[in-house]
């Protein structure tokens, strides 16, 4: 019987500590998101918002409220002996979501200046993105986009095609000034 209620005990650590672990980096990046998002408003008065999908973030947090009442439903109603892990499996998938809603809508965003873009946590200059490599993972299709100093970030591929047609653009009436 001990046994059994240490093995619980030390399972539900590891996974709702993980769990939690991963959510809490989501939520740091969206409190350090909005600290340079703040910075970035007072210097860029002319800033446009473009928004990826915005039902991702809110699915994110619909799924997480369902999770969680669903662990409580199967926590106030045992049907089996498994009762633990299944409240403990909902718990953990609420958290995910949770940090998920976070880092989605942190990620989802993007603040076009005229030199170039506000992206998560800083700006990234049109003149220094050299090139956008279409990728193909499973599901999705995003873009990755290559600065000259070998940074790297990847975009959705929505995103992805107005940041190539923007940097294009610019570089196009820089070309036009210079004749």
């Amino acid at each position: 019987m001990m046994n059994e209620m240490w093995v619980k005990l030390v399972v539900g650590l590891i996974f709702v500590g993980y769990t939690s672990y991963t959510t809490y980096k989501s939520i740091r990046l969206f409190i350090t998101f909005q600290k340079k998002f703040s910075n970035f408003k007072e210097v860029h008065k002319d800033y446009t918002t473009y928004i990826d999908n915005k039902i991702l973030c809110i699915a994110s947090g619909v799924l997480s409220g369902f999770s969680f009442v669903m662990a409580y439903y199967c926590f106030i109603h045992p049907e089996n002996e498994q009762q633990f892990y299944v409240v403990m499996a909902y718990l953990c998938i609420g958290i995910i979501f949770v940090g998920l809603a976070f880092e989605t809508y942190v990620r989802k965003r993007c603040f076009f200046i005229e030199e170039g873009i506000f992206y998560v946590d800083k700006i990234y200059r049109f003149r220094v993105m050299v090139r956008f490599e279409q990728k193909k993972r499973s599901l999705f299709r995003n873009v990755r986009v290559l600065m000259a100093d070998g940074e790297k970030f990847e975009v959705s591929h929505k995103l992805g095609v107005k940041l190539e047609e923007c940097a294009k653009t610019r570089r196009s009436k820089k070309k036009n000034k210079q004749k």
